[in-house]
């Protein structure tokens, strides 16, 4: 018989909830019905919970007979997901469930949105073993956060006495054992550029962009999928006498972008060459990128009735242009074949107005070099006339590789896997990045089932995997006695 969403929903109580969630609308920014349905769950368990001033929610259970002296232990993930939806497909994610289905090993949404296993897996986890009765370990809470995907609010405004704890599992990437993760900077670039009539006997068109692969913009950036932010940049500057009046691509600061939109004015003879201009151009795209499964990368373009009422100067034009190109997108550094800094182009807009903006999101495992990369970009965007503004900033978790935490957990795997634990310290942004300066004492690693794709509709969360993990967080948790002493530094 063929594995369905009903079969796994009925196998344990980690599928309940993760579907349970899928139900419930959670974007960045709109948590408050999730949170509602945890903290009720949690509730009718007899458990207490608490939310802070940020929206935050911690929820605590007793330590089970016999543990009291146990090790106090936080699980920790985030509330929200990252919106987004594939060409074509009708989806409010303020209103609609998201829709799972079954494919092999794994649960999708069959590529028409996003899944939210980033990081409905981690919720789901956490509070399958806060409601277990049977389970034997100490004093537990659960520290679930809002606004995470955009910029990690949530944790940034924690209330402090949330990370009261010595040990805190992060349930939010793939590979036991994470120990470490870049830190992050999000730029804002904005300006109002001069514009002008069409030049006469030009025609109106619009270009489409689609079938992108996108990604995570940090642990993504190093595969050969491109940015659309970066493609049709490259394709209007080498479209001659190309007249720009709008312009949208990309969408969220942590998704590679999948699909540009142009709006513009093209002389009325390019307009016949233009199938042989864009057959050459898609040929080489599809030779470089890896593009959305199933799907070929095109740049197609339509003929407007008119051309738009304005376009950019000549002289503005020639300077966005410029700028665009020279703002950082892509790995920029790297040390024993992992991405070290990086930089996403996540998002450029340009309205019929003449409104224009840019969205980067900086990485760097050291912050010294991700704060260089992004006042960098901030020159170029103020030498071009643009205001710049670094919104939203988080520090790097630097690897703590002689943890005892880390120590015990390494053995524990070992004995369940009989295979050594990998270690490693990834390019995205985590919230422990946050939580160790707030309590230094604090012992943390982060691990979660395997997922694919997240922040695409590709995303896509691993069945075998969600039980190896779920295997392995209880029985840390059930043995976390036997963790050495930490030693005093």
């Amino acid at each position: 018989m063929n594995t369905t969403v009903d079969n796994l929903r009925s196998r344990n109580e980690f599928w309940k909830y993760f579907f349970n969630i899928c139900q419930i609308p959670h974007p960045s920014g709109h948590e408050a019905a999730l949170r509602q349905y945890l903290q009720q769950s949690a509730e009718k368990c007899g458990l207490s919970c608490r939310v802070d001033a940020a929206g935050n929610l911690a929820i605590d259970r007793l330590a089970a007979v016999g543990c009291e002296n146990y090790p106090a232990a936080i699980l920790q993930a985030h509330l929200d997901m990252v919106p987004q939806k594939a060409p074509g497909v009708e989806f409010d994610f303020l209103h609609d469930s998201i829709v799972p289905v079954v494919e092999g090993d794994w649960v999708t949404t069959g590529g028409k949105t996003t899944l939210g296993a980033d990081d409905g897996m981690g919720v789901a986890l956490a509070m399958e073993l806060l409601t277990d009765n049977s389970l034997q370990c100490g004093p537990l809470r659960a520290v679930f956060t809002v606004s995470e995907e955009t910029g990690l609010g949530g944790a940034e405004d924690i209330d402090r006495d949330f990370l009261k704890a010595d040990v805190l599992l992060n349930l939010d990437s793939d590979q036991p054992f994470t120990i470490g993760c870049a830190g992050g900077s999000r730029l804002s670039g904005a300006a109002r550029l001069p514009q002008r009539a069409v030049s006469d006997q030009y025609c109106g068109v619009k270009f489409h962009l689609t079938g992108m692969h996108g990604g995570h913009s940090g642990v993504d950036i190093h595969l050969p999928v491109g940015s659309a932010c970066c493609v049709i940049n490259e394709f209007l500057r080498q479209l001659p006498a190309v007249e720009i009046a709008a312009v949208q691509a990309g969408t969220l600061h942590n998704a590679i972008a999948r699909e540009a939109e142009v709006t513009a004015a093209i002389p009325a003879g390019l307009w016949e060459n233009m199938s042989a201009v864009l057959d050459g151009f898609n040929a080489k795209l599809n030779e470089i990128y890896l593009p959305s499964p199933g799907k070929k990368i095109t740049l197609s373009c339509e003929k407007l009735v008119s051309p738009p009422p304005q376009v950019l100067t000549s002289e503005a034009q020639v300077q966005l242009l410029e700028l665009w190109s020279n703002l950082p997108h892509g790995v920029l550094e790297t040390a024993d074949n992992a991405t070290v800094t990086s930089c996403n182009l996540a998002v450029v807009e340009g309205s019929a107005a003449g409104e224009w903006k840019f969205i980067l999101l900086g990485r760097s495992l050291y912050d010294e070099k991700r704060q260089a990369m992004m006042n960098d970009a901030v020159c170029k965007l103020q030498n071009a006339g643009f205001t710049a503004v670094i919104d939203s900033e988080y520090t790097s978790w630097r690897p703590c590789w002689d943890s005892p935490l880390l120590e015990f957990a390494c053995r524990i795997y070992k004995e369940l896997t009989n295979s050594e634990a990998q270690k490693t310290v990834i390019h995205g942004g985590l919230e422990p990045g946050l939580f160790c300066g707030m309590n230094p004492r604090l012992q943390m690693l982060s691990f979660a089932p395997l997922t694919q794709s997240v922040h695409s509709p590709q995303e896509k969360l691993n069945i075998p995997d969600v039980e190896k993990s779920r295997v392995l967080l209880r029985t840390l948790l059930e043995r976390l006695n036997e963790m050495p002493a930490a030693q005093s530094r």
